[in-house]
């Protein structure tokens, strides 16, 4: 486990090091890594030898704001092995290398920078399963590409529009919806197949809106990380469109609402996080994947929700991320 633990360590590294990071080691124990104002800290943890804090002034540099420590530890954890002093003042990440688990010291829901350095690593199928490698064929691009613009945009348009409903006479009255684009069967059987984009971009009322913007703000910017922009943005507009597709097919009835394309980067996040191992074993594509059926099964019990919009896009996303992980 040591052997594969270096070999995780030098792939993260390599990771950090296409993404501009500066690298620097401290002593024989600590590796920083910094830019802007985050700083990264890595570290091996043996048991019954606990971590020195790094010997330079490193966690004294004004110009970093937030500090994180991800330790591996290719010998397993113990509690008491999170309960470490040198690392107070940081946000630990402890990797149980024995078995792929992850824990938090102190517990956090806060995952951005873990998610990055996570990203660096992928299962290499020709060789065994428990040892990462860095995925070769993903551009750097991908990774610590700074704020989530095309969330806010897209956010921006559902509100624009929103906005413009609203003033047309109200987001719930049927004649401004069909005006606005949304899904009409009729219509598009007589040629107006455009509704099946337009309607993911409008929404039935207040509620509708800001759910679907919440799981917006919370999804996407996690989605558009991972993924990369342009992979994120063909999974949305896709699963939007196709979940209206399948809506099409399957209920007569006028819809509208950004639920299949947000199901699509459900299910994009589910597979992305299935095909990283460290991901899954934290849990984090666990608690997506119980999101999931949690939200389908409400869809299958309460009247109003287009619960074929949203297995057309939570289809289409799990299909076009898997596929795409298969090149």
């Amino acid at each position: 486990m040591v052997k594969e633990g270096l070999v995780i360590l030098e792939r993260i590294i390599q990771g950090l090091h296409e993404d501009l990071w500066s690298i620097e080691k401290d002593g024989n124990q600590w590796i920083i890594a910094r830019k802007g104002e985050n700083g990264l800290l890595f570290a091996f943890l043996r048991k019954g030898a606990p971590l020195e804090g790094p010997q330079g002034s490193f966690l004294a540099d004004s110009a970093i704001k937030h500090w994180e420590a991800i330790i591996l530890c290719p010998e397993g954890l113990s509690s008491q092995d999170l309960k470490q002093p040198a690392l107070k003042s940081s946000q630990a990440w402890f990797i149980d290398l024995q078995t792929g688990s992850i824990f938090a010291a102190p517990a956090t829901d806060k995952r951005e920078h873990l998610n990055r350095v996570l990203s660096y690593l992928e299962v290499n199928s020709s060789s065994s399963a428990s040892v990462y490698e860095a995925s070769e064929s993903t551009p750097s691009a991908r990774r610590g590409q700074g704020p989530p613009y095309l969330t806010y945009t897209l956010i921006a348009i559902n509100l624009i529009v929103f906005g413009l409903m609203t003033l047309a006479g109200g987001s719930t009255r049927t004649g401004v919806l069909i005006f606005f684009g949304a899904k009409v069967n009729a219509l598009i059987i007589q040629g107006e197949y455009w509704r099946l984009f337009t309607s993911m971009f409008l929404h039935i009322g207040f509620l509708h809106l800001a759910f679907n913007l919440y799981a917006l703000w919370a999804l996407g910017a996690i989605a558009e990380e991972l993924l990369g922009r342009a992979r994120y943005i063909t999974v949305y507009i896709l699963s939007g469109i196709l979940g209206s597709v399948a809506s099409f097919f399957f209920t007569d009835a006028i819809s509208a609402g950004a639920s299949g394309a947000i199901f699509g980067i459900l299910g994009a996040l589910v597979v992305y996080s299935r095909r990283k191992p460290f991901l899954w074993k934290s849990g984090f594509g666990k608690s997506l994947a119980v999101v999931v059926l949690i939200n389908l099964g409400l869809g299958f019990f309460q009247t109003g929700i287009d619960v074929y919009a949203h297995l057309g896009g939570l289809v289409t996303g799990m299909l076009f991320t898997w596929l795409i992980s298969m090149k």
